[in-house]
């Protein structure tokens, strides 16, 4: 069997600019000789048919099952139903899967609440991790929402409560530090790596 892979787990809201620092992260260390992988919360929540989901104005007959959006005073609230959850936790087996087959994984995640951080360690048990918080002002990743033009408006405010349920290793603000900087400072945290989400230092 092979030596299990390291996963590092990029958390933040929706347009916080985790997918651009998984890609060069990836690209980094494939120039150096690193083959990682990247898997993203995306991926699994775009397999879901949309009779299982409720937003921005659509209503899926069966979305208390999936996966929701309930209005607050404070902005939307994402909520999950069974299937909703079922369908995060294979994803985050999945994860584990490809480490333990030997591969390093990039994850572009959104801890969304105690009961995802809790599933993340279970799924991970024994493996090298890395939590990395990736944080934007929400004036930012507002306006980044708005010109992607591929996000439910809202989905950065519903989702800006990441931060307080997952450990973090490493801390990155992408409002303005440039993408070459974060990665650096990605490589240097992932380069210190230790089992079960121990401190490491940048």
């Amino acid at each position: 069997m092979p030596q299990p892979g390291r996963i590092v787990i990029l958390n933040g809201t929706s347009s916080a600019g985790k997918t651009t620092l998984a890609r060069a992260f990836r690209d980094d260390r494939a120039a150096a000789g690193e083959c990682w992988l990247v898997i993203a919360l995306d991926d699994y929540f775009w397999l879901l048919p949309h009779q299982w989901f409720r937003g921005g104005g659509h209503h899926g007959p069966f979305s208390e099952a999936g996966v929701w959006l309930e209005p607050s005073e404070e902005g939307p609230i994402l909520r999950l139903g069974e299937l909703g959850r079922r369908l995060f936790a294979a994803y985050r087996r999945t994860a584990a899967l490809w480490a333990h087959a030997g591969f390093d994984v990039v994850v572009d995640d959104v801890a969304f609440d105690e009961e995802a951080v809790r599933d993340w360690h279970d799924a991970l048990d024994g493996l090298a991790v890395t939590w990395v918080a990736v944080q934007c002002e929400p004036e930012v990743a507002d306006r980044r929402e708005r010109e992607r033009g591929d996000r439910m408006i809202g989905m950065a405010r519903a989702l800006s409560g990441v931060h307080r349920c997952a450990p973090s290793d490493l801390v990155v603000d992408t409002t303005e530090l440039p993408v070459a900087e974060a990665t650096r400072r990605l490589v240097a945290a992932v380069s210190g790596a230790v089992p079960d989400g121990a401190p490491v230092s940048s």
